[in-house]
């Protein structure tokens, strides 16, 4: 049984090796890679900006060092258009916001699916209290694993103590034999 040919191949990165690969789900054509040499690229799948090309590899059109180490994931956000997280070895992860770049937003602003272009706007009394109830939250449930971790702590050294009375009290104990 042979196999279809892919429907590109191209190479990536010269000096980095390709880590990950992410398409936007969001952005038709958006396609974004990383390596270890430390930068992202972004791919532009789509000729003449309008249909998916299957004759032609993907045209880059721009890369960022992310400032995290060598690179070895990436992923667009679900509910974000123009949100692209990566992480590294440099124990940190980046958030690359695409949507105030000129050159980015020129190329692919026109294809951002139909219901992800004009999302419903949040005021900021609702960020505010939105903000607030996840402030709360969050302390609520820092309190509730404090209280977890001392319950666990005194638990703990209650079963010490217990067993180290136990050790005194049989070292304590003199043996008795019979026929003495």
């Amino acid at each position: 049984r042979q196999l279809q040919n892919p429907v590109w191949s191209f190479v990536a990165e010269e000096y980095g090796g390709v880590c990950d690969i992410s398409y936007n789900p969001l952005v038709p054509g958006l396609m974004a890679t990383c390596a270890i040499n430390k930068t992202v690229t972004l791919w532009d799948t789509y000729r003449n900006g309008h249909e998916l090309s299957t004759t032609e590899p993907p045209q880059a059109c721009g890369n960022k060092t992310m400032n995290v180490g060598k690179l070895y994931t990436l992923s667009f956000y679900q509910s974000s258009p123009w949100l692209l997280s990566c992480g590294g070895g440099g124990k940190e992860i980046a958030l690359w916001d695409m949507a105030r770049e000129t050159a980015i937003q020129t190329r692919f602003g026109g294809r951002v699916k139909e219901d992800q272009q004009n999302p419903t706007p949040i005021t900021e009394e609702e960020e505010e209290e939105k903000d607030n109830i996840t402030q709360e939250e969050d302390f609520e449930a820092m309190m509730a694993a404090k209280d977890k971790a001392m319950d666990k702590v005194r638990e703990n050294a209650e079963t010490k103590q217990k067993r180290s009375k136990k050790k005194k009290k049989g070292k304590n104990k003199k043996v008795h034999r019979k026929g003495r």
